[in-house]
């Protein structure tokens, strides 16, 4: 299965005292897996999307938020050090004490 997406581009120019308006259009075409296209169609059958292109739409849209949460330049530096540190042996119960 082959999806087409269509972006729609809208330009407002102003000459002198005449506004016009340009829309454009392009195309981008996304070959699925047999898996991914199965996963559509239960998603359209689902109800709630009346397109396979919706269905796409909200998955980059979905993906696009996890990428922004899991962008933590904080989380990733003690990570990091954490990988460089020396491995130590813990006393049993250590972990318990922590999560309490």
């Amino acid at each position: 299965m082959t999806i087409e997406f269509r972006v729609v581009r809208v330009f407002v120019v102003k000459v002198f005292d005449t506004v016009g308006i340009h829309i454009y259009f392009s195309a981008m075409k996304v070959l699925l897996t047999p898996h991914q296209q199965k996963f559509v169609g239960q998603k359209m059958k689902g109800g709630g999307y009346l397109s396979q292109d919706e269905v796409i739409r909200e998955a980059m849209r979905v993906y696009e938020l996890v990428e922004q949460e899991d962008n933590d330049p904080q989380l990733e530096a003690a990570l990091r050090h954490s990988l460089r540190s020396p491995l130590r042996k813990f006393k049993p119960g250590h972990f318990a004490a922590l999560a309490a």
